[in-house]
């Protein structure tokens, strides 16, 4: 469409007889022209690009796909506390829901994360040695508090159990939070503390209980299911209820307190938050099998009721029919009086092997609760596969089947060992490291560890905070395939055996290296000994 001439002679001439009508005329024109151009734009959008293909409005596939779409906190945050009583509901059903996360978490963290400290001795000016004995030294303190349950502030789980614990609680809630505090114990001369926090209990204050709510607040920001951010977006606390919302036992009123993300004078962490982030502007984390509810739920009620069918088969075996009125005109239970579960006469309890009387003139239709099932494995099979898909596990670890051949069996488990490292190294970045470094701090500020400079220079302290995380390694379909493989990265150079300790089981090289020289000079001491007392 042209630019706008002003109005037509026509609208000139009912100016003359009444402006109001004239200017009405001359308005309805110009929507009318400018609904014109957008239909005209519309149309050339359509025919181009993806305008052919997933945003057409034209394709008869596409034409019954209505889709609102919203910001983060629409399609995220704000359905939260649905998602995560699902989750939890699937979860403790069992099946995939609860297979995925309990297996992330045994790859994951397994018997626990182990720290090995790493400091930066360039930035420091210290030698290899002096290095070595500080990290030596460093680890045997951070054991004594991360191996005493003193750690937790409900004295319950030791540092290990917590980095278990949080790892399950955020994948079947979809984040968890961890509390910062100061607690005075005899066992360990530490009082650095870490609470566990499920999802729930940060809310937005005076939200209906259990409920992902959001409002503004007076400064301009916006509170997003209990986490708080200003105007430019930055998150500036966490909004903690006094109790659980959902807990029905509790006589207690809910109250809210916020705890500011960081502190005001040391710029550290106060509270820390395990979530995985989908989208930019994301407040709250999402359930790990969020986007396989559904089918999950579908795939669990077809089980059943297979399952029932074969369980209602097995116990119908035969009924009796009988020309004599003996008065009674319903069928008899074929269980005792003692074993019934139910008073309802109208409900008739099946046991396996049962013979059932019926009435006088009564017959029973036969009933085949079995339908055909034929395609019923590789129906389940493929469910599995595309479930497992969708949370990034090949379908044989999910369901912890291993039937294929070697080369495929190992292919399926590398894969899936570059998700765990990656999900291992987001969890060791949220949640292990932060906490050894709050640790180190309270060492350092004691006296128990000597880091001149911690305090002082930003750049000295992250020198000094250097640390490896080692978990538990991807197991091994072939061990003598693999260590031959190793040694021959070693060889050339590819790796290191420090790395490859670490990768193969776990282990630390140092200390494997230690106790094979205790062990080697134990062994020709032995053997020595055996020599001298041999019979001339």
């Amino acid at each position: 469409m042209g630019k706008d001439k002003g109005p037509n002679v026509r609208e000139r001439a009912l100016f003359l007889f009444s402006p109001e009508k004239g200017n009405s005329a001359y308005l309805d024109r110009l929507k009318k022209e400018q609904a014109q151009s957008k239909e005209v734009t519309r149309a050339r959008m359509a025919s181009t690009g993806y305008g052919n293909h997933g945003a057409s409005r034209t394709l008869n596939s596409m034409i019954g796909w209505v889709v609102g779409g919203g910001s983060a906190e629409d399609d995220i945050d704000l359905h939260g506390a649905l998602l995560r009583k699902r989750s939890r509901d699937l979860y403790a059903g069992g099946g995939l829901a609860r297979s995925g996360p309990a297996t992330l978490t045994t790859k994951v963290v397994g018997w626990g994360i182990q720290p090995k400290p790493k400091i930066d001795g360039e930035v420091l000016g210290m030698t290899d040695e002096a290095c070595g004995e500080w990290e030596r030294a460093t680890l045997r303190e951070f054991k004594l508090w991360a191996e005493n349950v003193m750690c937790d502030a409900s004295r319950q789980q030791n540092f290990y159990g917590l980095q278990k614990l949080a790892y399950r609680s955020h994948l079947v809630s979809g984040d968890v939070f961890a509390l910062f505090g100061m607690k005075a114990n005899l066992r360990t001369p530490y009082q650095t503390t870490v609470r566990l926090l499920e999802a729930d209990r940060v809310s937005t204050p005076e939200s209906s209980e259990g409920e992902s709510e959001s409002k503004e607040t007076d400064g301009g920001g916006r509170i997003v299911d209990g986490v708080e951010i200003d105007n430019e977006g930055m998150v500036t606390g966490y909004h903690i209820a006094n109790r659980h919302p959902l807990m029905d036992n509790s006589t207690q009123t809910i109250e809210w307190t916020k705890v500011d993300a960081f502190g005001s004078k040391t710029g550290y962490p106060n509270i820390l938050h395990v979530m995985t982030h989908e989208r930019p502007e994301q407040r709250r984390g999402i359930p790990f099998c969020a986007a396989q509810i559904e089918q999950i739920k579908q795939l669990d009620r077809y089980l059943g009721s297979e399952l029932a069918a074969n369980v209602v088969s097995s116990m119908l075996t035969a009924f009796v029919e009988s020309a004599d009125d003996d008065g009674k005109n319903g069928m008899e239970d074929a269980i005792n009086e003692d074993e019934k579960v139910t008073d309802d006469e109208l409900k008739l309890e099946l046991a396996p092997g049962a013979i059932y009387s019926l009435p006088p003139g009564k017959k029973i239709t036969a009933i085949n609760p079995i339908r055909n099932n034929g395609a019923f494995e590789a129906f389940v099979s493929t469910l599995q596969t595309v479930i497992g898909a969708s949370m990034e596990i090949p379908k044989e670890v999910l369901v912890k089947k291993y039937d294929s051949n070697y080369t495929a069996a190992r292919s399926a488990l590398l894969d899936f060992w570059q998700t765990v490292r990656v999900y291992r190294t987001a969890f060791n970045d949220s949640f292990s490291q932060p906490i050894y470094e709050q640790w180190l701090a309270e060492a350092v500020s004691i006296g128990r560890i000597q880091a001149p400079g911690f305090f002082d220079d930003p750049i000295v302290r992250d020198a000094w905070c250097g640390c490896m995380w080692m978990g538990v390694s991807m197991g091994h379909v072939d061990p003598i395939k693999e260590v031959k493989a190793a040694q021959m990265r070693i060889a050339s150079n590819i790796t290191t055996e420090e790395q490859e300790a670490a990768e193969y089981n776990g282990n630390d090289w140092n200390a494997n290296i230690r106790q094979r020289k205790v062990e080697i000079a134990t062994a020709n001491e032995m053997q020595q000994g055996g020599k001298n007392n041999a019979k001339p």
